[in-house]
């Protein structure tokens, strides 16, 4: 009897714990959407170059989600969602400035940029910091706000 008492004890074990395991090697919808980078317009807010030649980018999709980018992998890595009231004010300023169809590409020793996407494709880059150009006061401004608030670790 005791053999067989054991026998239902395991067979129970085992089945416990192919369970546990099936669920703990299933991924929630959240993580699977969180893996999946947002459709729609895009706005890529980088800078760099120097003595280094390193790169930082941030990349603020519309629905406020913000990702960095790295440039060893090349892939692009969930960091933050953006408040709403900063998604907003940020959104509308781009639009004021329209720099949809805004042509700048005066790169220089150090570079600061402003990638309007679809997705993962650019749509219109602007760059600047050539020393003997000036670019526009509002674009240097939304630039320097835009990249200290969504690259702060919140």
């Amino acid at each position: 009897m005791s053999s067989i008492s054991l026998f239902h004890n395991m067979k129970g074990l085992i089945f416990t714990l192919s369970v546990v395991l099936f669920l703990i090697s299933c991924k929630s919808a959240q993580e699977v959407a969180a893996t999946k980078l947002p459709e729609g317009k895009r706005y890529a807010i980088g800078q760099g170059g120097g003595f280094t030649g390193n790169y930082s980018e941030f990349i603020l999709s519309e629905n406020g989600q913000v990702h960095k980018y790295d440039f060893k992998y090349d892939r692009e890595v969930f960091f933050k969602d953006l408040k709403k009231v900063d998604l907003i004010y940020f959104l509308e300023t781009i639009e004021g400035l329209g720099l949809d169809g805004m042509e700048m590409n005066h790169p220089g020793n150090m570079t600061k940029y402003i990638d309007v996407r679809y997705g993962r494709n650019s749509i219109n880059k602007i760059v600047w910091g050539h020393p003997n150009f000036r670019p526009d006061g509002e674009l240097v401004k939304l630039h320097a706000e835009m990249y200290r608030l969504i690259s702060k670790w919140d």
